[in-house]
């Protein structure tokens, strides 16, 4: 990372790129993040609208074919009911009910036991839809007591209609059937309104199965249908099928969220929830069958929902990438062709700073702040050169003074030395004579009592001789200093 920074920090070119890059990508995300935000929501409902209706959609059609069953039914029970005293016309009846109605599979009309005595204890009017025929037949033997079978038992119990939860049917005698059906049951009343048998539709498991299973929205949704109990009834996992109910994960595991969906799916109630399936979060809508009392629920993965949205923020990504990265080649080209005079600019600086004068920086015409930077250094460079020359004159002349001023001064320090072995010896030539006339004219003071006038003349021969002697000296050094001046005048000049 330090190596990255070291090498963004060496080129202006560079720090500029980087940085232009920078602040694009930080509006770049800024805009993408708050675009993709309100776009997740847009998806997010319109994934609710979309299942919403699916799941409206394939539960009306249910509805529908399931209200049609009961209409059919609810005529063919009139017509049962007022034709009790012709037992052979049931064979008929429920031929007819399969034929108006082409997604029934079986109808079957069971008289109590003994209510035509001449037909024995059983007597059930059974047509069941095969392929593309019909087959009727009566049923009921002691081997398959109808008597004791939901479908019979339930509704003559309750003495209503009454929809049958899906049961298994295995019969070997008569019409071999082995399947699973659901079957809306009607008791069949006398004329004193005592039950006297059940009129029973039967719809197939499987139609239920494959109407719902065409419902998914998305590729990897699915539905489940639940009993009135809870029961699995249809569900991709045919393991849980009557063997589980929707609150058997929650005891394994407790759920509160896919408890409460369960509780509602029970309840009749529509909704929606978002729970974790697999460590997965999935979107569950759910709605109630108007006529039977089950619920379906379609289960859709959240990746599903948002596979195009994250395809979508996938693809943006890494258009934003690539761009980011020709912006920053486009930077790093268009900026360093534009400071690439800057750089020569910096080069012809150096070299001016190394006092090299030679080359002058050219002139690039731009009319922006570059080609006015590099006027400018130009007219710099010529004053430079100008003054240096001058300068260069000009201390020529101070070091030629200089040489001038130091000869002169190591005369003029000859001269000084001179004047001072001069008077040094004059000191000494002329010290003895002073001291004799010193001591003369101390003894005339002191004796000149005593003193004969011929030692007096002598004295004062001796201090005129001495004095002479001092008069001369002076001369000489007189004469010799007014030499060491003259010449020192001459060197001054």
């Amino acid at each position: 990372m330090k190596w990255v920074i070291r090498y963004v920090r060496s080129s202006l070119s560079r720090r500029l790129s980087f940085w232009v890059v920078v602040f694009v990508a930080a509006i770049f995300t800024t805009a993408f993040t708050l675009m993709f935000s309100e776009t997740r929501e847009v998806v997010r409902e319109e994934a609710w609208n979309k299942a919403t209706k699916t799941i409206e959609g394939a539960v009306l059609h249910i509805d529908n074919t399931l209200h049609s069953a009961e209409v059919a039914a609810n005529n063919m029970l009139v017509v049962i009911e007022s034709h009790l005293d012709q037992p052979d016309l049931m064979f008929d009846y429920s031929r007819k009910v399969l034929e108006s109605n082409p997604n029934l599979t079986g109808c079957s009309i069971s008289f109590e036991p003994y209510y035509y005595k001449e037909k024995g204890r059983y007597f059930c009017a059974y047509s069941y839809h095969n392929a593309d025929s019909i087959q009727t037949k009566q049923v009921g033997t002691d081997y398959y007591q109808y008597h004791c079978m939901d479908w019979y038992l339930i509704p003559s119990l309750l003495d209503k209609p009454y929809w049958i939860e899906p049961y298994y049917e295995d019969t070997k005698e008569g019409i071999v059937i082995k399947d699973i059906f659901s079957s809306y049951s009607l008791p069949i009343h006398d004329a004193k309104n005592q039950v006297v048998g059940v009129l029973s539709i039967d719809i197939r498991l499987d139609w239920f199965s494959s109407t719902i299973s065409k419902i998914k929205p998305y590729p990897h949704s699915y539905s489940i249908l639940l009993g009135k109990g809870g029961t699995y009834l249809v569900h991709p996992d045919t393991t849980k099928l009557f063997y589980e109910t929707v609150f058997t994960q929650t005891m394994e595991h407790e759920d509160s969220i896919w408890r409460g969906i369960g509780e509602a799916m029970l309840a009749g109630e529509t909704g929606n929830h978002i729970v974790n399936i697999n460590d997965e979060p999935c979107y569950v809508f759910y709605k109630p069958f108007k006529y039977t009392g089950w619920s379906v629920a379609i289960i859709c993965p959240e990746s599903d929902i948002f596979a195009s949205y994250n395809k979508l923020y996938r693809t943006a990504r890494i258009i934003m990438a690539v761009g980011l990265l020709l912006l920053l080649v486009f930077c790093l080209v268009i900026v360093d062709r534009n400071l690439r005079s800057l750089r020569r600019l910096a080069n012809f600086t150096t070299l001016t700073a190394e006092g090299d004068f030679a080359d002058e920086v050219p002139d690039s015409k731009r009319p922006d702040e570059i080609g006015t930077l590099q006027r400018r250094f130009r007219k710099m460079q010529q004053a430079l050169r100008q003054y240096i020359g001058q300068l260069r004159q000009e201390t020529e002349t101070l070091e030629q003074q200089n040489q001038e001023l130091g000869i002169a001064y190591n005369r003029i320090k000859e001269e000084e030395q001179l004047k001072t072995n001069v008077l040094h010896q004059m000191s000494e030539e002329m010290e003895q004579p002073v001291r004799n006339i010193l001591t003369e004219a101390r003894s005339i003071c002191d004796y000149h009592h005593d003193l004969t006038a011929e030692d007096f003349g002598s004295t004062v021969d001796d201090m005129l001789a001495n004095t002479n002697q001092v008069t001369t000296l002076l001369d000489k050094y007189l004469q010799e200093a007014q030499g060491i001046g003259v010449g020192a005048e001459k060197m001054g000049a």
